[in-house]
């Protein structure tokens, strides 16, 4: 027999398919080991095929087959698939984010049975271990239901184990005739009745050293044993308060249960109580045995979510997520592979969770653009949700500003809609809020990064002591250095990026590569020493509110302050218990937090999303505002929000100012008809990569003759661009425009012009 696999961890230019013979079986999703190139250097393959005659003129056999049972099932596999045909990616890219964390060296395969119709002899022992004959009994229970299979995975991540401290089962006749010293007499109590402990915790309550507990040991007065400990970054016992659901809320819930629509948009004004709908789904799905996907779009709003969820389903919530260790994520992917929980809370990456039996995908905020990963290991989190749930389940998208997009779905009937307008908490109401035009404000002399109104709202706030959050989308302390000379701008050597000014370490920091360099004091490009910093920057707005707020507890929350592993838990359980009085960030802090007790939102520059290149920029601006503004008065406390900008008369501005949704739909959906964007027309974008930048721009040139030789009739184009460059790699792209219902069609062309036109030095991908 001949297999098909993709070799593990391969580069782009070997991202292909490749045929080896066996002589038995091997289940798709199984990993092989293989001789590969010239050298037949030993790899691991991923099957995904199996054939009867080899489709090469020359095979090599494999070498060993590492798992018993596929590492990925089958369900899993097509989605992979999927998304190489949907990205035009290599395999290896496609299945990459779906493969188990870690180095995973093989997977024992366990039955677990109640039955006593099962053979002790077939249970809890390695499937592999097991002769032909068990193996198809085995198989015949497991068809009948009378057993289930467990997973142990032998990976470079090992399970960690906890040598744990008991009496012995004869220790009183062991204790007969000896003399303890009081300390030994201690650890015998505190075993006795306490039970079983480790001996960190025998030491802490009892203050001693291990001596005495080692000679209790060797006197076999008390025994050891190792236990399997689950590493778990969440290790609290969370309670909620369950919030009885009002009319709007009870609405929602029921359509969205009895909905024949595979997606569902829940539209909500900001403190509407969307999170305890989604509670409530996700407790309607686990009831009739299904599992759910809870998906948030920034690690720092995880914490809250756990909060929630894990409160309410104590026991039955894994947490996914990039900040966890990779110990973490492997004993994370354990629980939810064997079926030990019914709920993941996570991150993009949680969407593709290993359940069996996943009926739900929730995705909070669902405008965010974090869910949209754009880079050669691109998807789209709402893309794999309805693969995964077309005809299995249902998608919750909830957001207080959806995208444009998503709520012409909605509107047309493609979705379901169902609609909260009001706040949840009693008596809470959206904050009054205050456009400040800062053209004003220097006409009048006021030079300073804060408008009259808010300082005025800041003073109050302080007086109060209330909280209060300012916002601008801009880490740093200045976002630029140039020389007034010649105009030359300080870029990044490995990016086509300028470099932002970080004044606590006094450097120049990339924020797409991360590379620093120390200030400069004359320009590299004409040596004059007239060189200024531009622009405003979180560092900066932190020390001018240090300045005129000395004694408040003020704290930054950006990239550059949040990189420790526990950093968003810290920041939400100080700003939840008021030890912090002024936040300052960036977009981090404008999706989902709820704390009661800000009264103030200030929004430092608002105009600041409205001047990029991008058809989106209206969109963008709308969401920020409203998003950011309704984190204020959410509970008893009345909010207010002030919004300083130099355009404010912009109808992003305007409608965000009156948190109306539909009047800014309404206006964008006008603009984007005329223009010919989405959701009229959907734009695909094809990126070049290479590390070096010769040919590249020529290869997509000839890439989109060919494209537009192919489909004339399908797609308006534009001419190729060149990207920055980042992390020294170099990027072309060119952008197609083509009509919804014939995407596939252009897609497969695509796919058809890629694999005929390859270079082994380019690699490309499409975004969406």
């Amino acid at each position: 027999m001949y297999i098909k696999v993709f070799i593990d961890k391969s580069a782009s230019s070997f991202d292909t398919l490749y045929t080896y013979r066996t002589n038995e079986y091997i289940e798709p999703g199984c990993r092989v080991i293989v001789p590969f190139g010239r050298g037949n250097r030993k790899a691991i393959g991923i099957v995904l095929y199996n054939l009867e005659e080899s489709d090469v003129e020359k095979t090599k056999d494999i070498l060993e087959v590492i798992d018993e049972e596929p590492i990925i099932d089958e369900k899993l596999i097509e989605l992979g698939l999927f998304l190489k045909k949907r990205y035009l990616r290599g395999y290896f890219k496609s299945f990459q984010p779906i493969l188990p964390p870690g180095d995973i060296k093989s997977i024992e395969v366990y039955a677990e049975s109640d039955s006593e119709e099962v053979p002790e002899n077939l249970l809890n022992v390695d499937i592999k271990t097991l002769s032909e004959e068990d193996r198809k009994t085995l198989k015949k229970y497991k068809e009948k239901g009378v057993l289930n299979l467990k997973y142990k995975v032998k990976s470079e991540v090992k399970e960690k184990f906890v040598t744990m401290y008991r009496l012995s089962d004869d220790y009183l006749e062991q204790l007969y005739g000896k003399k303890l010293t009081n300390q030994g007499k201690y650890v015998v109590e505190y075993l006795s009745k306490n039970g079983d402990s480790e001996l960190k915790e025998i030491l802490e309550a009892l203050s001693i050293s291990s001596s005495p507990v080692k000679t209790l040991v060797r006197q076999n007065i008390v025994e050891t044993y190792e236990k399997k400990e689950t590493r778990d970054p969440y290790k609290e016992e969370y309670t909620t308060v369950r919030h009885p659901l009002n009319e709007e809320q009870l609405n929602a819930l029921e359509g969205i249960i009895n909905s024949d629509k595979t997606v569902n948009l829940l539209h909500g004004k900001t403190g509407s109580g969307k999170t305890e709908v989604y509670l409530k789904l996700a407790e309607d799905v686990i009831e009739k045995g299904g599992q759910v996907c809870m998906l948030v779009p920034e690690i720092g709003l995880t914490p809250q979510m756990i909060e929630r969820f894990r409160g309410r389903f104590p026991g039955r919530v894994s947490i996914l997520h990039s900040r966890l260790s990779l110990g973490e994520r492997f004993d994370q992917y354990l629980k939810i592979k064997n079926n030990e929980v019914d709920i993941v809370v996570g991150a993009r990456s949680a969407v593709f969770a290993p359940f069996k039996n996943l009926k739900m995908i929730i995705i909070d905020e669902e405008h965010d653009n974090s869910y949209n990963f754009t880079s050669q290991n691109a998807y789209n989190a709402l893309e794999v949700a309805k693969f995964r749930m077309e005809g299995t389940g249902k998608i919750v998208l909830g957001s207080a500003t959806p995208k444009v997009s998503t709520y012409y779905k909605a509107e047309s009937g493609e979705y379901g809609l169902f609609k909260l307008k009001n706040r949840a908490v009693k008596g809470a109401l959206l904050p009054k809020v205050h456009i400040a035009d800062m053209r004003s404000e220097l006409i009048r002399g006021n030079t300073s990064i804060f408008s009259g109104i808010l300082k005025e709202k800041l003073d109050e706030t302080i007086k109060n002591k209330n909280q209060a959050i300012l916002f601008l989308n801009r880490r740093g302390y200045s976002n630029f250095v140039s020389c007034r000379s010649c105009g030359e701008v300080i870029k990044c050597d490995n990016c086509d990026i300028s470099m932002t000014y970080h004044k606590d370490m006094n450097i120049l920091r990339c924020h797409y590569c991360g590379a620093t360099k120390k200030m400069v004091t004359t320009c590299p490009n004409c040596g004059s020493s007239f060189i200024k910093r531009f622009g405003i920057g979180t560092q900066q707005v932190e020390a001018e509110v240090k300045k005129f707020y000395p004694e408040a507890n003020v704290f930054r929350m950006d990239r550059d302050t949040m990189g420790r592993k526990d950093s968003y838990d810290k920041m939400y359980e100080n700003m939840k218990s008021g030890n912090i009085d002024i936040l300052i960030g960036t977009q981090m802090i404008s999706k989902g937090f709820d704390f009661e007790n800000v009264s103030l939102v200030g929004i430092i520059a608002a105009d600041m999303s409205l001047y990029v290149s991008d058809y989106r920029a209206n969109e963008t601006t709308f969401q920020l505002i409203t998003q950011v503004s309704g984190r204020a008065g959410r509970g008893s406390v009345s909010g207010s929000c002030v919004i300083q900008t130099y355009t404010p008369d912009s109808y992003s501005i305007t409608h965000a100012a009156r948190s109306d949704y539909e009047g800014f739909y309404k206006d964008e959906l006008y603009l984007r008809e005329k223009m010919e964007y989405p959701p009229f027309e959907e734009l695909i974008s094809v990126v070049f990569t290479s590390g070096t930048e010769k040919g590249l721009k020529e290869f997509a040139q000839d890439f989109l003759e060919v494209l537009t030789y192919k489909c004339q009739d399908l797609i308006k184009y534009s001419q190729v661009t060149t990207m920055p460059k980042i992390k020294n790699i170099y990027k072309v792209r060119f952008m197609l425009k083509v009509m919804p219902q014939r995407r596939n069609e252009l897609l497969t062309t695509l796919e058809w012009v890629k694999e005929n036109m390859k270079n082994n030095r380019i690699d490309l991908f499409i975004e969406f």
